[in-house]
């Protein structure tokens, strides 16, 4: 006997992909400006992105529950302080305030590439320069993501707890939303097939007359 799936998991699951999408921000601009002169002042040297990133987060009051570690560690650090992932396609659609993780070539059991990040993996966060462009920032602040090894990305970005990523709305919110977006839609549709068949009697009464 097949069931179908209830209307209420359908909508749930179509708001939390719209959700993963959002490009907000996950903390304040001048949050996320204040990371990257942190750390274009605080002395860590480059290859040092984990010991970078706690010293960050901490700095910026992001850092309850975390943990010192390398880069590719950081999925778990993240994890156990409460810290939720949700899916992107790319480090470029990551949210404003998230972090990136990269697993070390040697985890992937790929040849090293000779770099810190090839051999313990790099972590980062999306933050913005002091103009207000989006940059990746860990024991540098660079224009690309992913420092050594963005190929070496995990897919996932992680969102603080509390934030909008990390706590879905209530049902009740969530299902109020898409009904109402089904509603504009279902408006729209009707509205088109009223344009047609006006369009289609018209044109038989041309040709009747």
């Amino acid at each position: 006997m097949r069931f179908k799936t209830p209307l209420i998991l359908v909508l749930v699951a179509a708001l939390s992909v719209h959700l993963v999408n959002a490009s907000n921000p996950l903390a304040k601009g001048d949050i996320l400006r204040a990371i990257t002169l942190s750390s274009m002042n605080d002395g860590i040297p480059a290859g040092w992105c984990g010991r970078a990133m706690l010293s960050l987060l901490t700095d910026s009051g992001l850092g309850r529950g975390l943990k010192s570690g390398n880069g590719q560690d950081w999925e778990h650090i993240l994890s156990a302080a409460g810290w939720k992932a949700v899916r992107v396609a790319t480090p470029r659609k990551a949210p404003l305030g998230s972090v990136l993780v990269y697993t070390s070539d040697r985890r992937l059991g790929r040849p090293s590439r000779g770099t810190p990040g090839g051999s313990y993996g790099h972590v980062e966060i999306v933050a913005l320069s002091p103009e207000g462009g989006r940059i990746y920032v860990a024991d540098s602040a660079r224009l690309l993501p992913g420092g050594s090894v963005p190929d070496n990305f995990t897919g996932r970005a992680w969102v603080p707890p509390g934030s909008l990523l990390s706590s879905p709305a209530p049902i009740v919110t969530q299902v109020e939303i898409l009904m109402g977006e089904r509603l504009k839609m279902a408006k729209e549709f009707f509205q088109s097939q009223t344009a047609t068949a006006s369009l289609e009697t018209g044109s038989q009464t041309l040709r009747l007359r």
